[in-house]
C-alpha cells in the first residue's frame, strides 16, 4: 500500500528550493509511493501602467530582473527533479506555469485536489511556505506533508517510528485515514493524546482507534499526557524529538473569521516550525 500519485512543491521565488533540498525530498516521495509530479510555478511581477515611476526608476527593468532568475530556477530545479526521479525509478511528471507571486498557493492546492499527497519542504525563510501548507491543507481536502530540510529523519526503510497526534475530533481522524499507507508499514506507532489540551481529548480516548488500526494490521501503543499549562504543539515538539520519531501525524485545526484564517495553537506551532516531518490533514 503507497500513494501512487504524491504532488512535490519546488519553490523558485524569492529563493529556489536548493538542489541538495530536491534530493531529500525525492527520497521522501520515493520511500512513500510509486509517482510524483512536480509543481514549479515561474513568478510573474504584476505591474501598474505608470509613465512617471517607470521613467523614473525603470519599474518594468526591476519586474525583469525578478522574474528572469525565477523561470530559470524553474528549468533548474526540474532538470534535478527528472535525474532524481530516473535514480528513485519514479514515475513522474511536470507541472508549471507562470503566475503572480501572490497566486501561487493557491494553484498548488487545485492541483494537490488530484493528487494522493502533496510534499513541501521548508526552507530558509519559512513565512512563504507556510502560506502554500496553510493552502493546502485547508483548501485541497488532501493530506500535505512538510519538513524542514536537513532533518535527516528519511531512513532507508522509510518512515518507521511514527508518532499519531490524537484528540478525538474529526481533522484527527482525517489524518489517521491519510496517513494509513504509512501506519501501515511502520514498526512502531505511538498515539499521543494531551489531556487538558481540548474536550475532546479525554483519557484512554485513543482505545478505539487501536482497536481500529489493529484491524489494518497496525499494533500501536497509547499514552495520554497532561498538558500542564503547556500547548499541545510544545509537547508534540519535546516527544517527537526526545524519542526520534520519524514522522508525525495530526489533524489541522482552523476557522474563518473576518475573512482570515485562524489556526489553532497547535497546528500553528507545527506549521510554523515542524519538528520533524509532518502529516497533516484537514
Amino acid at each position: 500500500m503507497s500513494y501512487k500519485d504524491i504532488l512535490l512543491h519546488l519553490d523558485s521565488y524569492p529563493d529556489p528550493t536548493p538542489m541538495d533540498v530536491v534530493d531529500e525530498a525525492m527520497r521522501i516521495c520515493a520511500a512513500l509511493g510509486e509517482g510524483v509530479t512536480a509543481a514549479a510555478f515561474p513568478v510573474r511581477i504584476p505591474l501598474k501602467s505608470n509613465f512617471l515611476p517607470d521613467r523614473l526608476i525603470g519599474l518594468a527593468r526591476l519586474a525583469e530582473a525578478e522574474e528572469s532568475p525565477s523561470a530559470e530556477n524553474v528549468a533548474q530545479l526540474l532538470a534535478r527533479f527528472r535525474a532524481e526521479a530516473a535514480r528513485h525509478g519514479l514515475r513522474h511528471r511536470e507541472l508549471t506555469s507562470e503566475l503572480d507571486e501572490f497566486d501561487r498557493p493557491a494553484r498548488l492546492a487545485q492541483l494537490a485536489r488530484t493528487h494522493d499527497l502533496c510534499v513541501i519542504p521548508y526552507v530558509g525563510e519559512v513565512a512563504s511556505q507556510t502560506a502554500f501548507a496553510e493552502a493546502v491543507v485547508f483548501g485541497a481536502g488532501r493530506p500535505v506533508l512538510i519538513f524542514r530540510s536537513g532533518a535527516g529523519h528519511i531512513r532507508p526503510g522509510g518512515f518507521r517510528k511514527v508518532l499519531v497526534a490524537w484528540d478525538g475530533g474529526r481533522a484527527a481522524s482525517r489524518a489517521v485515514a491519510d496517513a494509513m499507507p504509512v501506519l501501515v508499514q511502520a514498526e512502531e506507532v505511538r498515539i499521543l493524546t494531551v489531556l487538558g489540551d481540548k474536550p475532546s481529548a479525554v483519557g484512554r480516548g485513543a482505545d478505539a482507534l487501536m482497536a481500529h488500526l489493529a484491524l489494518h494490521g497496525v499494533s500501536a501503543e497509547a499514552e495520554d499526557y497532561t498538558a500542564a499549562g503547556r500547548g499541545a504543539g510544545k509537547i508534540l515538539e519535546q516527544v517527537s524529538d526526545e524519542r526520534g520519531f520519524d514522522l508525525m501525524v495530526m489533524g489541522a485545526y482552523g476557522h474563518s473569521r473576518l475573512r482570515e484564517f485562524l489556526l489553532g495553537g497547535a497546528t500553528q506551532y507545527i506549521l510554523t516550525a515542524p519538528p520533524v516531518p509532518v502529516l497533516m490533514s484537514h
